[in-house]
C-alpha cells in the first residue's frame, strides 16, 4: 500500500516477501500512469459522478487506486487470490470475447 501526492510517495505497507527495492524502482513509472486519475478532467471524461477508484487486474496482481483529487490518491495491491470473484467475473468475460 503505498500513499502519494504530488510531490512525495510513502510506502506505508509492504509485504515482507517483495523485495522493497525492485518495487520501489518501479513506483514512479506506475505512478506516472495512476496519477491523472486523480484530476478531475478524469471525472468529467464519465458522466457517473464522482470516481471511486480503479481496478485493474494482472496476471500476478489487483491494482486498486483510490485517487483523492489534486495528484493525491492511495494505491493497494493485492495478491489474485484475494479477488476471487473479481477474476472469475473477468476471466468469464473474457472467455465471452474470445468466442
Amino acid at each position: 500500500m503505498l500513499q502519494y501526492d504530488d510531490d512525495e510517495n510513502d510506502v506505508l505497507y509492504l509485504r515482507e516477501d517483495l523485495r522493497e527495492e525492485r518495487l520501489l524502482s518501479e513506483i514512479d513509472r506506475m505512478l506516472a500512469r495512476l496519477k491523472p486519475e486523480s484530476l478531475a478532467a478524469e471525472e468529467r471524461s464519465f458522466p457517473f459522478g464522482e470516481l471511486y477508484v480503479t481496478v485493474r487486474r494482472f496476471e500476478s496482481a489487483i491494482i486498486m487506486h483510490f485517487p483523492m483529487g489534486k495528484q493525491r490518491g492511495i494505491v493497494v495491491s493485492l495478491e489474485p487470490d484475494a479477488a476471487r470473484n473479481l477474476n472469475r467475473f473477468t476471466s468469464e468475460c473474457i472467455q465471452q470475447i474470445d468466442n
